[in-house]
């Protein structure tokens, strides 16, 4: 008897790499429409920045697979979404540390998130984010694949 697909250890894994593809995506398109209050190039409010990072608590969504019966599974849930975590937590730290040192603009001092902030370092910083947990993904997984034993014939 095979297994159920929601109890392959894989899949927690696979979430957290697919995820950034589809809140990257969703969190530019929030970003777009928020209204900025800049002069000269594009500001936000820390509030309002905060509404772009929010489709990334999918990093999150590989704890689900803790209710699972198989120990694989659960060990595979806790290690992606930990990874999960961490893809979370770093971006909204930088956020309010950025917004906290930022002197705003310079007609709006509420505006602390620069469009340079969001451009060129958190979206790379994202994205390096991304590109670690995706190869220690595939690190654990190349594991798992020589460790386990193949059936007979």
């Amino acid at each position: 008897m095979g297994q159920r697909w929601r109890d392959r250890a894989a899949l927690p894994y696979l979430v957290l790499a697919v995820s950034p593809v589809l809140t990257f995506l969703i969190g530019w398109i929030i970003l777009a429409s928020l209204p900025d209050c800049g002069d000269d190039e594009p500001w936000w409010e820390l509030r309002q920045f905060e509404l772009a990072l929010l489709p990334a608590l999918a990093d999150f969504v590989p704890f689900l697979w803790l209710v699972s019966t198989a120990p694989g599974v659960r060990r595979a849930a806790i290690v992606a979404g930990l990874m999960g975590s961490a893809r979370y937590a770093i971006p909204q730290a930088a956020t309010l540390m950025y917004s906290m040192w930022s002197a705003g603009q310079a007609l709006n001092s509420g505006c602390t998130i620069s469009s340079f902030f969001a451009v060129g370092v958190l979206a790379p910083a994202m994205l390096v984010l991304w590109l670690v947990s995706a190869l220690i993904v595939a690190t654990i997984l190349a594991r798992a694949r020589r460790v386990r034993p193949r059936p007979p014939g």
